[in-house]
């Protein structure tokens, strides 16, 4: 049987192990898992709740999934391994020694998880500090991470700064060298982890705009900091994705797992930002709706948004849109990151009614029907009077006559008159417009 094998990505979970190990049965599997969604405890605490399995048993479990992951023993081997040493009753170093293979000699300090080594290596938690946050994580069913920030021996960027690298180092982009070095850099420069990995050369992200499964979550403020930074620490220890972490915690639901790596693909595609993102996530969360109704509403706002930009001169002409209310929108924009058009529509600035009128009005100027001067002097009066703007231009003041708009004479001799002259064009064109 062949005992050492290449990296694994994706080692098999805890439940799996014990299964294969014949530990456990697979029916007891299924209903732990569902005592451990509606309950939010762990998988392995359950199954010792239930009698099912030691601290040990659950330590032994722990250590040689860390090893299938770190590609020192194969899967085959650790659930053999797993089988021997609670079968037997012994120690999983006997269990190794028996299957004829010699562990090095770290293989006790996987008893602290891969977390725990990692920020005692780094120099960001004491080993005496870290035994007695394991203790506290074992009393209290919570994750390590989370009790060394309740501790306040680690802040909570730290803390994601190292669940980070242990994500980093498990699809290995980078080495466990170069994770505690930069953790180092981390902590003495104030900076963020993958800024320390660029600096190094360690680790190159990718340049466009991306963001992070448990980042768009939480900036879209659907779960908080902290219960995010343990779905990390909970996935990584049993081999699950964050989402699956989440939605088995009953914290969120299955269908916004999907929307959020389909928004988060759209993002890695540079389709949209990640702030983008993260906005029609919440707003899709706190409404009840899809993110494509959503995403249907900002693209009809971005039409009425782009219709105001085209008559925002107009409007400024006319005065129907006031040199106040222009600055108020111009420094709103700016702090909002947002064109004034959207901040005219988002405040009501300018009635519906109106811009339309407007644009309207800008049409029959384009095709020559209507000067400029004109156009926002008929605009002013549907401010004033609430009347429709083809209505308006029945009372429209006439302008110096031009030989393309010069008053016609009908054969009854008649000027001005609603059915000929300037104005009685203009009014049979607009209505066979409307």
């Amino acid at each position: 049987m062949e005992i050492t094998g290449r990296r694994q990505g994706q080692p098999k979970r805890i439940g799996e192990l014990l299964v294969a190990a014949n530990v456990i049965r697979q029916e007891v599997l299924l209903e732990a898992l569902k005592v451990s969604k509606n309950s939010q405890t762990p998988l392995g605490r359950v199954l010792m709740s239930i009698g099912e399995l030691s601290e040990r048993d659950l330590d032994a479990a722990i250590t040689v999934q860390a090893l299938i992951r770190e590609g020192a023993i194969t899967n085959e081997f650790g659930v053999k391994a797993i089988n021997v040493c609670v079968k037997a009753k012994i120690p999983l170093d006997d269990a190794f020694h028996r299957l004829g293979w010699t562990p090095p000699e770290v293989i006790g300090e996987h008893n602290a998880g891969e977390l725990g080594e990692l920020l005692v290596a780094s120099g960001l938690v004491d080993r005496s500090i870290l035994e007695q946050a394991i203790w506290q994580s074992k009393e209290n069913n919570l994750p390590l991470g989370r009790c060394l920030v309740l501790n306040r021996a680690l802040t909570s960027t730290l803390l994601q700064s190292a669940l980070t690298a242990q994500v980093l180092i498990r699809d290995g982009k980078i080495s466990l060298e170069q994770a505690v070095n930069s953790l180092k850099n981390v902590s003495k420069k104030q900076t963020s982890l993958e800024q320390s990995l660029f600096d190094t050369g360690a680790f190159r992200p990718v340049g466009r705009d991306n963001i992070k499964f448990g980042d768009l979550l939480t900036q879209a403020g659907i779960v908080t900091e902290g219960d995010k930074i343990s779905a990390i620490e909970i996935g990584l220890a049993e081999n699950q994705k964050i989402g699956e972490v989440l939605v088995q915690s009953g914290m969120i639901p299955a269908a916004v797992v999907d929307e959020s790596l389909r928004l988060q693909e759209m993002v890695n595609d540079g389709q949209i930002s990640g702030l983008q993102a993260a906005d029609i996530l919440r707003q899709a969360h706190s409404r009840g709706l899809t993110i494509d109704d959503i995403m249907q509403e900002r693209s009809s706002r971005q039409e009425e948004v782009e219709k105001v930009n085209t008559v925002l001169e107009l409007l400024m002409q006319s005065g129907v849109l006031t040199g106040d209310d222009f600055n108020r929108a111009q420094n709103l924009g700016r702090q909002l990151n947002v064109s004034i058009a959207e901040v005219i529509l988002t405040k009501e600035m300018v009635s519906k009614k109106l811009i339309q009128a407007a644009l309207q009005g800008q049409g029959l100027v384009v095709e020559g029907m209507l000067k400029q001067s004109q156009c926002a002097t008929a605009l002013k009066m549907c401010k004033s009077t609430g009347a429709e703007f083809h209505e308006v231009l029945k009372d429209l003041p006439p302008e110096v006559p031009t030989a393309s708009t010069a008053p016609a004479v009908d054969e009854a001799g008649d000027r001005g008159k609603k059915g000929g002259g300037f104005l009685g064009n203009l009014w049979s064109k607009v209505n066979k417009k409307d």
